[in-house]
């Protein structure tokens, strides 16, 4: 399985006010395709560079607040072969979609202060949650997007 591509294709993800994407990329010339630059740490997991970014919205107008970079743990050692792991990056990628949604519609209908200051005082590493391939219950994406949002210690704290 080839994790970078897998990964890869579910960045960045992006709102009116949040991105998440990866950092550091790098251009196959014979191809063209991107992948993400996925490297192993001295435990064997797989590592990658993410930035977190904040913006300000004023009308048409978008600048940034706020960029965070860091490198995270997208699969520890001990899953990389978990046949798991494709379902886990999609159901990851639609929490964090969903997270984004929610707070877009409560700074849509109470304005920014009241989404709280939980994104900016996080740090990319908080966006992650790959210990929930702990579970066996997961199978599937949608599965993997239940396990995450509905526990205040994986995402479940990005939501409004």
């Amino acid at each position: 399985m080839d994790l970078a591509a897998a990964f890869s294709q579910h960045l960045p993800i992006s709102s009116a006010h949040y991105s998440l994407e990866i950092a550091e990329q790098r251009i196959d010339g014979d191809a063209g395709e991107v992948w993400s630059v996925l490297s192993v740490n001295a435990e064997g997991d797989r590592v990658v560079t993410v930035r977190l970014a904040v913006w300000e919205v004023d009308g048409d107008d978008r600048s940034i607040r706020d960029v965070k970079e860091q490198d995270v743990v997208v699969v520890p050692a001990a899953y990389i072969d978990d046949p798991r792991v494709p379902a886990y990056f999609e159901g990851w990628a639609a929490a964090i979609r969903t997270a984004f949604s929610r707070l877009e519609e409560v700074i849509a209908a109470e304005g920014y202060a009241a989404a709280g200051d939980k994104i900016e005082e996080a740090v990319p590493y908080d966006m992650f949650s790959p210990e929930v391939l702990e579970l066996r219950r997961p199978q599937t994406a949608e599965e993997f997007t239940d396990a995450l949002l509905s526990n205040r210690k994986r995402l479940g704290w990005l939501l409004p």
